[in-house]
């Protein structure tokens, strides 16, 4: 089976870094050789990275946005969610020039309300993931760019996600039949470990992802993911990847360290993130993303 990508993000712990921490996970001869970047943009997840646990932003991370765009940085979002969850969060629009949602499916025009790209998943392919989550007594969804479609064990699974009326229950077949750009399953159990192997072994897939309080397995077409998603953004804007820094909290995060210029853990959630890392620094609810901002700007957006 082909047409779809892992791309991992794990459970939230309730740990976070200590304030004030800044982590070189590398070793030191390594550390020595990470290249300074001179920042052209920067590009950041949006959970537990610049949104808090109750689905704000604090005043610093807003000032930190405003700090970015009066140097004529360009800010990009890179997400989990959809183009209508960056309306619920109320992402500045006239602060992120690009927003890549749905894990790299979606390059979302934030100013202009529109999607620049959008990569379907091929039909085969959601058809079984979609056999695969009723076979495993699972719920499945799935997102076209504007509706989710699910059956009714995810929507008794996640009664109140995603926010807004863009969703409808429907059978097992007819959500096989649809078209879509992401899917999620869920399980009551919140263990997804089967689901994730046979998902990423029968249709090269599985993303593991933490969204609000419950666990839930992401899936993308093959080749797509937040590194591939910020690579075109960046190249929408005119920039090389290495000329970004980027941030995130959790394993999916990792392809958007990877295709960076430098990569920032927001507090030491995970340890594959604290290890893909080059920096980690204080969590969101101690405004680690804002305190670099500032740090990076005082240094003339170039990094150490």
């Amino acid at each position: 089976m082909h047409g779809l990508v892992p791309a991992h993000r794990g459970v939230r712990a309730d740990t976070h870094a200590p304030r004030g921490m800044i982590h070189l996970p590398r070793s030191a001869g390594e550390s020595e050789r990470i290249a300074a970047v001179r920042v052209r943009a920067v590009v950041a997840d949006l959970d537990g990275t610049i949104v808090r646990s109750d689905f704000s932003m604090s005043p610093a991370t807003l000032e930190a946005l405003a700090t970015i765009q009066a140097a004529g940085v360009r800010f990009v979002v890179a997400t989990a969610r959809t183009p209508q969850g960056l309306a619920y969060l109320g992402v500045p629009a006239d602060r992120t020039d690009i927003a890549v949602c749905c894990s790299g499916s979606i390059g979302w025009s934030t100013q202009h309300h529109a999607a620049i790209w959008m990569e379907m998943l091929l039909p085969h392919a959601i058809r079984r993931v979609v056999d695969i989550a009723e076979s495993e007594g699972a719920g499945a969804a799935s997102f076209d760019g504007v509706y989710w479609r699910m059956t009714a064990e995810y929507a008794r699974l996640s009664p109140t996600q995603p926010h807004g009326n863009t969703r409808m229950a429907v059978t097992a077949d007819d959500l096989a039949a649809a078209q879509c750009c992401t899917m999620a399953v869920r399980h009551e159990s919140n263990d997804l470990s089967r689901i994730a192997e046979l998902v990423a072994s029968e249709a090269d897939t599985g993303a593991l992802s933490h969204v609000g309080r419950s666990t839930v397995l992401d899936v993308t077409r093959q080749g797509v993911d937040k590194g591939t998603g910020t690579v075109r953004a960046l190249g929408e804007l005119g920039l090389q990847p290495d000329a970004a820094v980027s941030f995130g909290d959790m394993p999916n995060d990792i392809a958007l360290f990877r295709a960076t210029g430098r990569s920032y853990s927001v507090g030491a959630v995970h340890p594959d993130v604290v290890d893909a890392a080059d920096e980690v620094v204080d969590d969101v609810e101690h405004d680690g993303f804002a305190r670099t901002i500032t740090a990076l700007a005082a240094a003339g957006w170039q990094t150490g």
